[in-house]
């Protein structure tokens, strides 16, 4: 009998070799038949291929053949597709054995039979939709941020009616207006914005109070907003330095207030005869609402700089636990601010917040606060939501000294996914080097 017409190659299955006694090759094709009643026959609808299955029996023997069977054990442990090599048909790509069934005899000294299932795994095609959950919750929450701005606004304008009406309206009007003033100017230096465009006149009266207070805590929360995105789009740094660069720049913020009733930040000999000139008076209390609107705007920034960094791909999921916890402490703060001042404000007009918790800065407050535990539990969803959609973590053992392109190609076959090891493990300080023996964190696949 003449030999094969055609080159048999030795078969292998994850790069392990074994010995093939037959293979068998099974293709069906999918159909759903309609039949109708009273008609001989039916339409035969044709749905596609089912998935290639292949069967073989195959052996280990000989005196390395136990050997052979281990490696082969091993490599049934790992998850996903791998090339099988058919001896017949050559390389098939996307194989997943799904089972294996192996054969000792007493008679049969080194020698092992299998009977191994391989079944073709079929990529599905990238649809949008799936990717959509994650991008619409981010475009979502982007939207409601920017409605709460107007919410903000509401807050500070019923804050403006509590300052108009008050019994010692002059008094407390300069005063309100003059930290107002302060920390304008004092956040327009921050960011280095141009005084032409955000300008804000030192001069009020009780008539002009509430507009010009109004113009300028808009202009006030525009120019935190653009001051703190302009930070995180900075090219020259990290995503988790950007937001930790824009963390500085809150807390600085959020010092103005008391250091503009101390004098520290007021340099210029302009600026405190501005001040002079509204208030002699210039006190804490005074601070209390601009402060609030200022913290707010923060947080609203924040809320909207984190959201955008969320979506970046080569977050780490420990870097976005950072942001969710940081982003949710600055939540908290805010809270309790808003909290104390609608207990001032209260205790001021000597109204009992217990009995009677209906005057309109209370609602605006409970609303204000309301829509912030709302923003957050949403951003929280969609950090959780950016988490999950990234493989599990796990820890490996380098299996060779190389460097972290050879690493990267031991553990996923893909000497590109070395940069990704490097920010799992910024504890490795010589890429170039990496000793066989070292723990390195890594994705799951």
């Amino acid at each position: 009998m003449a030999g094969w017409t055609m080159p048999v190659q030795r078969a292998s299955f994850r790069g392990v070799r074994f010995d093939v006694l037959s293979v068998d090759d099974d293709v069906y094709r999918s159909t759903i038949e309609h039949a109708y009643p009273f008609v001989n026959g039916a339409d035969v609808e044709d749905l596609g291929l089912n998935p290639l299955t292949v069967r073989m029996q195959a052996v280990f023997y000989g005196p390395g053949y136990y050997t052979d069977f281990k490696k082969f054990l091993s490599v049934l442990q790992k998850s996903g597709a791998a090339t099988l090599v058919h001896p017949i048909r050559g390389r098939l790509q996307n194989m997943i054995c799904t089972g294996a069934s192996f054969h000792h005899e007493a008679e049969m000294i080194d020698y092992v039979a299998l009977d191994l299932t391989f079944i073709e795994s079929t990529p599905a095609k990238p649809i949008f939709v799936f990717n959509y959950s994650l991008l619409a919750k981010i475009d979502a929450l982007l939207t409601e941020l920017e409605n709460f701005v107007d919410d903000v606004m509401a807050l500070y304008g019923e804050f403006m009616e509590i300052v108009a009406f008050a019994a010692n309206t002059k008094s407390r009007l300069l005063g309100v207006y003059g930290a107002l003033f302060g920390c304008f100017e004092q956040v327009r230096g921050l960011f280095d914005f141009d005084k032409t465009k955000y300008g804000v006149s030192p001069v009020v009266t009780q008539d002009n109070f509430k507009a010009k207070s109004s113009r300028a805590v808009r202009d006030l929360v525009t120019m935190i907003d653009s001051g703190l995105r302009q930070i995180a789009a900075r090219k020259d740094l990290t995503t988790r330095a950007k937001f930790d660069e824009v963390l500085r720049t809150i807390r600085q913020i959020k010092h103005i207030p008391a250091d503009l009733v101390s004098g520290k930040n007021i340099k210029s000999a302009k600026e405190q005869s501005a001040l002079k000139s509204l208030t002699t008076s210039f006190s804490k209390d005074d601070t209390e609402s601009v402060h609030l609107m200022m913290q707010l705007a923060s947080s609203v920034a924040l809320l909207r700089i984190a959201t955008e960094l969320v979506e970046d791909d080569d977050l780490l999921p420990q870097d976005i636990d950072y942001i969710t916890t940081q982003v949710r402490s600055q939540i908290m703060d805010n809270l309790q601010l808003l909290r104390k001042q609608v207990d001032d404000e209260h205790r001021g007009e000597n109204i009992t917040v217990l009995s009677t918790p209906n005057t309109s800065f209370y609602t605006a407050a409970h609303n204000t606060a309301e829509q912030l535990r709302n923003k957050v539990h949403k951003f929280t969803q969609l950090a959780l939501a950016a988490i999950n959609r990234k493989p599990p973590l796990m820890v490996r053992e380098v299996p060779f000294s190389g460097t972290v392109q050879q690493i990267a190609h031991a553990f996923y076959q893909d000497y590109k996914r070395a940069d990704e090891l490097l920010r799992l493990n910024p504890q490795i300080r010589y890429p170039n080097f990496v000793e066989r023996g070292e723990w390195l964190n890594s994705y799951v696949k």
